[in-house]
């Protein structure tokens, strides 16, 4: 009997295998970094998108009114808002704020808070972002012409990321304050307006103040723009 031959596989034969595992596997890495990379640099930007497009969707349902990057010069200093949501009952003073990590302090009206880890280890201090936004919607009421004697009209509103948690030792928020998560901001509205025993808006109220603030607005952005011309910086910024 004539034996067959037989074909041993040379180890080289198979390398074209090991190289395209290992190509796709760095692929995978240097995509995996490019997002890591991505998120990080552009994650306010995206949840300022997200907020936009809920508070856009609602405004929409209920015939509301939304300006967004709205920019107001007061007496003293210019006010820069990410949302202006004008409803039924209130004016909401919305900011979006972005944090890698959690949150925590001893009160809402703390003057800081601290960013902590998962584990609730401290990171670093930062300035609380309830009294900030609070503060910027005082002074954007103030400079409309209200105040504290007249009937309820303004709402601050921060939206942070849902991957953020708080850990706020006393949990008593001022009834015209907040922070919520951006999942929860167009049903947190929504019963807001709803529970409110406050009379709506008249229409002539809006009239005027759509208007006026929204030429406001423009006026002011004008104005920073001619600055940043003259000053050689960049005119393209954003309310925070």
């Amino acid at each position: 009997m004539i034996g067959l031959p037989v074909y041993e596989e040379s180890p080289s034969s198979y390398a074209w295998i090991y190289y395209l595992i290992g190509g796709i596997l760095l692929l995978a890495v240097i995509a995996l970094l490019v997002l890591f990379i991505v998120h990080h640099k552009y994650a306010s930007r995206f949840l300022k998108h997200r907020v936009w497009k809920k508070l856009y969707r609602l405004v929409q349902n209920q015939d509301w009114y939304l300006l967004n990057n709205v920019a107001i010069r007061t007496e003293n200093e210019s006010i820069h808002i990410s949302h202006l949501l004008v409803a039924d009952k209130f004016v909401y003073v919305i900011s979006s704020r972005y944090f890698e990590d959690d949150l925590a302090g001893d009160s809402y009206s703390a003057r800081f808070w601290q960013v902590v880890d998962k584990d609730g280890r401290p990171l670093r201090t930062c300035h609380n972002p309830v009294v900030f936004n609070e503060n910027r919607t005082m002074l954007l009421a103030g400079f409309l012409g209200w105040n504290q004697s007249k009937t309820p009209m303004f709402v601050s509103i921060v939206v942070i990321n849902d991957s953020t948690e708080l850990h706020i030792r006393n949990p008593k928020q001022s009834p015209y304050s907040y922070i919520v998560h951006a999942k929860d901001i167009y049903r947190f509205i929504r019963n807001m307006e709803k529970n409110s025993k406050l009379p709506r808006f008249d229409q002539e109220t809006l009239d005027k103040m759509i208007p006026r603030l929204h030429r406001l607005s423009e006026e002011t952005w004008a104005e920073e723009r001619k600055q940043a011309e003259k000053d050689g910086s960049s005119s393209d910024k954003k309310a925070d």
